[in-house]
């Protein structure tokens, strides 16, 4: 990757940052208001479901196939023909999902039956998570017309603002908190102000993309294609269809571990959550914003048949993820219980929640790197018409996960449902990385597994510095027991890398002096 490229991921990577930290403190606010409560399951399965929707149908299926066939109707046809194109699918993505809105509306107690199935052994829980589900399924129809927007954007390389705009879900869900944290209403009110919240949070997602748009020349016309004659909108429902199925082999993983986790103790799919949302923060900073940029750049590079530019950029992005993510798999294996105190354990999060949460946190944390591949993998699948690949792939994961947490959950508990997720994560990346070499060659030249290696024996030096830090000051406040050991664990990172010469480390250094 050229520097402009890791310059774009630095970008993307900051805006993603902010957001993150914004949903930390959403997390937060959650967990001092609700804790792990029949109230904090109960949302969290209604929001999943949205959510669910969402990963299989915008930001999965969709960005998987719009932004290849917007990149060549832009390179081959023209603006006016891409945003035409673009028109079209948003029309449609209006009337389908408006469809599929109303029928959830319909079936929701069904739905909720299918996916929590636990929670009918408590009947308040039940009808409550069914009427939290129906004031968040209109969240779904606002971020895939986002979902759209936002690869009109990344194919122009307009990268940053994409990448903040769910710092505005995060931004108006905490105002919605702190009114709550003010009102303090019952928790039967503070779940539902919640829900609305983010479903306002949902719309601004949107409404902060479309500016940037409008600049580079978007506008939006009421343009149907009632017969498919376009062969843009055609191509992109052909390549969704084996998207779709493959992303829902992902969505059944999902599933799973609910209805697993609904049959567990009171406050497990809590636990399941807060144990993720500390994984999806180095994934959304580091692994989508490397998978977006990549994607752009892949897109263009298969458009042009350049596939030894295109090797070389997987093989870039696979080694800058594993130096940003191996460091924070250790340090979330050995101390990731410092950091869940001192985010979480507020309010109505208490000390055993923390240990609980702790031990999700590390059996998820070994599907950090190889989850943050899969979206970097995956997408040259579906450029080359090699969907099946993908879908073979997630088919793979699914019965991996779903053979890991039947085979434990009874045992261990949360932390077999968490194992099964690595365990799919890791068969999936395999199976995609195997055959991304069977069909384009070893990538002998970018000597992949050096850099590896380098970026592993760091972050082990690393995590034991941290380690060792810590034993010494566990007897201080949890501020600074959980502060002081990461910083240390740090700057022994950052030094090992520039001693060991390290390529993605050399270059993010330059970009800081050039900045």
């Amino acid at each position: 990757m050229k520097e402009n490229k890791t310059s774009s991921i630095l970008g993307i990577s900051s805006a993603t940052f902010l957001s993150r930290i914004f949903g930390l403190i959403r997390e937060q606010i959650f967990a001092f208001l609700l804790g792990a409560t029949n109230f904090a399951d109960a949302f969290l399965v209604a929001f999943r479901i949205p959510n669910l929707l969402r990963d299989l149908f915008a930001e999965g299926a969709l960005s998987t196939a719009f932004i290849p066939t917007f990149t060549h109707y832009l390179i081959k046809k023209g603006k006016k023909k891409a945003f035409y194109l673009s028109n079209l699918v948003i029309n449609f993505l209006i009337v389908i999902i408006s469809i599929l809105i109303i029928l959830g509306y319909i079936f929701t107690p069904e739905i909720v039956k299918t996916i929590a199935p636990g929670f009918l052994k408590i009947k308040e829980k039940f009808y409550f998570t069914v009427i939290m589900t129906r004031i968040l399924l209109p969240f779904l129809l606002f971020v895939s017309l986002a979902s759209v927007i936002m690869g009109i954007l990344n194919v122009h390389h307009k990268f940053f603002i994409p990448a903040f705009a769910p710092a505005m879900f995060n931004i108006t869900i905490i105002s919605g908190g702190i009114i709550i944290i003010f009102l303090n209403p019952s928790d039967y009110n503070k779940a539902i102000l919640w829900a609305v919240a983010a479903f306002i949070g949902g719309l601004m997602q949107l409404i902060i993309q479309l500016p940037t748009a409008i600049k580079l020349g978007y506008k939006y016309q009421p343009v149907f294609d009632i017969k498919f004659k376009e062969e843009g909108l055609k191509r992109i429902l052909k390549l969704m269809l084996p998207a779709v199925i493959g992303l829902a082999a992902v969505q059944i993983n999902i599933i799973i571990n609910t209805r697993l986790a609904s049959l567990l103790p009171v406050g497990s799919v809590a636990y399941l959550n807060y144990g993720f949302r500390l994984i999806q923060l180095p994934i959304g900073v580091f692994g989508v914003a490397i998978a977006t940029v990549t994607t752009a750049y892949i897109s263009k590079n298969i458009v042009k048949n350049d596939i030894a530019k295109l090797k070389k950029n997987i093989a870039d992005a696979i080694k800058l993820t594993s130096f940003l993510t191996f460091p924070v798999i250790i340090y979330y294996l050995l101390l990731g219980n410092t950091i869940i105190a001192l985010l979480f354990q507020h309010g109505r999060f208490n000390l055993n929640d923390t240990v609980n949460t702790f031990k999700a946190l590390q059996f998820y944390a070994f599907a950090l790197f190889f989850y943050s591949c899969v979206k970097i993998l995956a997408p040259v699948f579906y450029a080359v018409n090699k969907s099946y690949k993908a879908i073979l792939a997630s088919i793979l994961a699914v019965i991996t996960n779903l053979a890991v947490s039947l085979s434990t959950y009874k045992i261990i508990g949360i932390k077999g449902l968490a194992l099964g997720v690595s365990a799919g994560a890791f068969m999936n990346f395999l199976f995609l990385f195997i055959n991304f070499v069977s069909y384009f060659g070893i990538i002998k030249h970018q000597k992949i597994f050096v850099s590896i290696v380098k970026h592993l024996f760091s972050s082990l030096c690393m995590g034991i510095v941290g380690f060792y830090v810590y034993i010494l000051l566990k007897k201080y406040n949890i501020l600074i027991s959980a502060l002081i050991p990461i910083i240390s664990a740090g700057i022994t990172y950052i030094g090992l890398n520039c001693l060991l010469k390290s390529e993605e480390f050399s270059k993010i250094i330059g970009l800081i002096k050039n900045s």
